[in-house]
């Protein structure tokens, strides 16, 4: 006996075991009757080759006649299309059409025309086999059946024949001429107690009137609210737990694995979920493999790759590349080659690694817009194929996602081989690969003995439940497609009884089925209802919508796990987990002391003028940084816009005043380098800037650099500047510990110096610490330039607005003044070194008595009030917090 339900290829709740009885859905009855009828051994995952030799057979027809219907889309994207026609095709013979007749609708005769080109192609052996799909199958066993008994002793429906798909009614018809019985299912109300909720609800849904309002009687639909699904899963294991003898039945209608998760931390059995995502970390190799074709590079894809926890590139290597990216976006910089030369210059690196970059990196690139050739990107994925392989070998992994990942790289390989073309676009590779690549299977554990009943789809509930769980009960866009055939299509294939189902049927057909779990309880049902599915705002069911339609008001049968009250009255049906709430706890006092160790030794190591100012103003980031070596770790992610910029706009004056003809460059030829040097500095150190989409950033980018440029060496001639050097490197001791930095560019004048410091944004900011006497890295860099005892003029240049920022116009008289504009800049950096010398005497002080300041905003007034009598001899201490504090959560919890 055959039980057929449209969702029984699914997992199904436990059934009695019986002799001959089948319970199977359109893919396992296919093979029931293949078997049968002698027509077994079709390959059962094909789609991909089918795509492609129907998107041949499309081709070949536009090639020959250029007005079809789906020319336009075809030329935009052509396996999208294929895909799409091929759905429709299959639809068709599904249907029973034979693609033959006379005065077709223009569609279906280019349909039918296209089939002969399709099948022509199907008639050769080594396609033949690869080239059937589900719906040639189905109409092969359904000729095939009409003369060639079946041996069923009969079959039930668990859906109305009215609304099966049209292959399944063929079959009902086929069946019923060889005399097997054919038996409807009809679901009916199960519910114990007539008249109650259950048992009123379930007969709403069966279309009977009833009146609204909630019954008097016993609550036997639930509704659980929680914050999270991730609360709802802990709080729902632990339950199960305190209640060992309740054993619901489940309904889980997505492949999340929160629920399993909470049940095996608590000790219960899995039921052996499978879970399939496309994030699987080991699949991402195939996606990415194809930035390694094109040209831009697009480094955040490369960055991905070899940020991978597998990927064929050792991983050594991968991260010394990864460090690069992050700070220099693009490939072969000065930085790059170092670090990868360095790595593969090691005594103990295998010849394997060698090449392993070589093959990724020294590859040759094909510009995005143009079409890379086959051959290379066969050798890719092949190269990926093999190497899945060798390493699930020599690692003894049990991960059968490599394996996964092998077979879809051999089926790209096999893809690409059918293609007719030599050479293949960005956009037909994306969607190839998009075409293959499907979600890798794995179970987070295998199934238990002794796990609760459960299944995924509301159409598998194929026996009565006493409790039924609606597991994450959220709703479901049931919204039809629009119809693709025309009127005169359907018109003509409805009277040859070949027509497509409409999409509203499916509609239909979906809300029939939602039904099933509901009709099949017995005595109560849970419709778990968070308020947020992996992190996002949950829509809930229309099936709640319904019951509250029924009841009038559901906050009766309503119980938030996180609300005290309604837990108690929930405790009146099941034993719940205990929960102790926590009384939330004020914030203690911030102490503006730690308490440290200090030695007073001979402690050399050099500091560098940001070291000092944070030691100046927040002595902790400089103690746990320098001291204690805290460093924030390094995230490996492509470094954001503004730090580009800035990085970018310095190499370019860097390499521009590093050129000897630059003093003599009009503002034409300065553009002209700008635009020159960029080809080549972007490829290496900002290739973001060179991706699809982002040429307006570039270009006006460029235009500010060009624009900053001129301003500057208009400036430098003007004021009768020359470049002395630029990233001078600075060295010397500051109150006895040595100190270097680094002076982005130093100007001559006669016997006059000047530095000047290139900020890529922050005109106001920089006018601040001029004018409040804050540019401490500034009078530092000063004190550093020989000859000592000369205070050299400073002054920051904005890179973005090209505009120089100094305390007076002596030495441009261009200069944006912060302040009146009347100081003497060496007075002002003597002033300002003297403050820094008591200041950093008086840190010290604090230090050799073992006392670190913390200073936050909390802790402002009341460090102000300690040091009162003497800070104002000393640099004006910051009473907000920290910018960009790598140590704030670090020192709330020390207070």
């Amino acid at each position: 006996m055959i039980y057929f339900g449209l969702d029984f290829d699914t997992p199904l709740p436990p059934l009695p075991p019986a002799l001959g009885v089948e319970y199977v859905g359109p893919r396992k009855l296919l093979r029931l009757i293949e078997q049968h009828l002698g027509l077994s051994g079709y390959p059962e995952r094909n789609e991909y080759l089918r795509i492609e030799m129907y998107r041949q057979a499309l081709q070949q027809y536009v090639t020959a006649n250029t007005e079809v219907f789906y020319a336009q889309s075809f030329a935009a994207d052509r396996f999208a299309t294929a895909t799409v026609l091929l759905e429709h095709r299959d639809a068709l013979v599904a249907a029973g059409w034979d693609f033959k007749g006379k005065e077709l609708p223009y569609r279906l005769a280019e349909f039918a025309a296209v089939e002969a080109i399709f099948q022509s192609k199907a008639a050769d052996p080594v396609n033949a086999i690869y080239l059937v799909g589900s719906a040639d199958r189905w109409q092969k066993a359904l000729l095939v059946a009409a003369t060639t008994p079946l041996p069923f002793d009969g079959l039930t429906l668990y859906e109305p024949f009215e609304m099966l798909p049209p292959f399944i009614q063929r079959l009902v018809h086929v069946l019923q001429a060889q005399g097997i019985p054919i038996v409807q299912h009809n679901d009916t109300p199960l519910a114990v107690v007539k008249e109650g909720m259950l048992d009123r609800f379930q007969r709403y849904l069966m279309g009977e009137k009833m009146e609204k309002g909630m019954p008097l009687g016993e609550k036997e639909i639930i509704f659980i609210t929680a914050r999270s699904d991730a609360d709802a899963a802990t709080f729902l294991a632990q339950t199960l737990v305190q209640n060992p003898d309740w054993r619901p039945s489940f309904l889980i209608p997505n492949l999340r694995q929160n629920l399993e998760l909470a049940l095996v931390n608590e000790g219960l059995p899995p039921y052996g979920i499978l879970s399939a995502t496309l994030a699987r970390p080991s699949l991402q190799v195939l996606k990415l493999a194809p930035a390694f074709l094109w040209q831009p590079v697009d480094i955040f894809k490369i960055m991905e790759f070899v940020t991978l926890p597998m990927k064929p590139l050792d991983r050594g290597l991968a991260l010394e590349i990864a460090r690069v990216l992050a700070e220099k976006p693009g490939m072969f910089s000065d930085q790059w080659y170092g670090a990868v030369l360095g790595y593969l210059g090691k005594e103990n690196i295998d010849e394997k690694v060698k090449q392993q970059y070589e093959f990724w990196f020294s590859r040759r690139r094909y510009r995005s817009d143009t079409a890379a050739p086959k051959r290379d990107v066969i050798e890719i994925y092949a190269t990926i194929q093999e190497w899945a392989g060798d390493y699930y070998e020599q690692t003894g992994s049990k991960d059968g996602s490599l394996l996964t990942l092998g077979e879809q790289a051999r089926r790209i390989c096999d893809l690409l081989e059918t293609l007719p073309e030599q050479r293949i676009t960005f956009l037909e590779l994306e969607r190839i690969v998009r075409t293959i690549v499907e979600p890798s299977p794995a179970f987070f554990a295998e199934t238990s003995t002794g796990h609760y009943p459960f299944f995924h789809q509301p159409g598998a509930a194929v026996a009565p439940m006493d409790e039924l769980i609606w597991w994450n009960c959220l709703f479901e866009d049931d919204t039809p497609p629009p119809d693709f055939w025309q009127p005169k299509e359907r018109e003509y294939l409805t009277q040859r009884n070949c027509a497509p189902e409409l999409p509203q049927l499916q509609s239909q057909r979906k809300l029939l089925l939602r039904m099933r779990p509901i009709l099949q309880t017995r005595r109560r049902l849970w419709l778990f209802l968070p308020e947020q599915t992996g992190g996002e705002k949950a829509v809930h069911h229309l099936i709640a919508s319904d019951i509250g339609t029924l009841l009038g008001d559901t906050k009766a049968i309503t119980y938030h796990i996180g609300v005290p009250e309604q837990r108690e009255q929930l405790a009146k049906l099941l034993k719940l987990p205990k929960i102790e709430y926590l009384k939330p706890r004020p914030p203690s006092r911030p102490s503006p002391w730690l308490n440290v160790p200090w030695k007073t030794s001979e402690d050399t190591r050099e500091e560098t003028p940001t070291g000092l100012e944070s030691l100046f103003y927040y002595p902790h980031r400089w103690f746990f940084r320098q001291k204690m070596g805290i460093y924030p770790s390094n995230l490996l992610s492509v470094t954001r816009d503004n730090t580009l910029l800035g990085n970018l706009s310095h190499r370019f004056f860097e390499l521009l005043l590093a050129d000897p003809t630059f003093p003599t460059m009009g503002k034409n030829e300065i553009s002209q380098w700008i635009e020159a040097t960029s080809e080549d500095l972007l490829k290496k150190e900002g290739a973001t800037l060179l991706l699809y989409g982002r040429e307006p950033e570039r270009k006006v980018f460029l235009q500010k650099v060009k624009s900053a440029a001129w301003n500057l060496i208009s400036m430098l001639r003007s004021n009768d500047w020359t470049v002395l050097a630029t990233e001078k490197a600075l060295e010397g001791h500051f109150v006895g510990m040595p100190v270097r930095g680094k002076a982005d560019l130093v100007l001559q004048r006669g016997n006059e110096l000047a530095i000047i410091d290139l900020k890529w944004g922050g005109l106001t900011k920089r006018k601040e610490l001029i004018k409040n006497e804050e540019d401490l890295q500034l009078v530092l860099y000063a004190h550093l330039l020989p000859p000592e005892g000369q205070w050299p003029h400073t002054a920051y240049f904005i890179l973005e607005t090209g505009k120089l920022v100094a305390r007076n116009n002596v030495a441009f008289k261009e200069a944006t003044l912060a302040g009146k504009g009347q100081d003497d800049h060496a007075e002002v950096c003597q002033r300002i070194f003297e403050r820094m010398e008591k200041t950093f005497a008086w840190r010290l002080e604090q230090l050799q008595n073992g006392l670190l300041e913390i200073r936050t905003e909390r802790t402002s007034n009341e460090l102000e009030e300690i040091h009162a009598a003497f800070l104002a001899d000393l640099l004006e201490m910051k009473r907000e917090d920290a910018r960009w504090d790598d140590y704030r959560t670090l020192i709330d919890f020390m207070g």
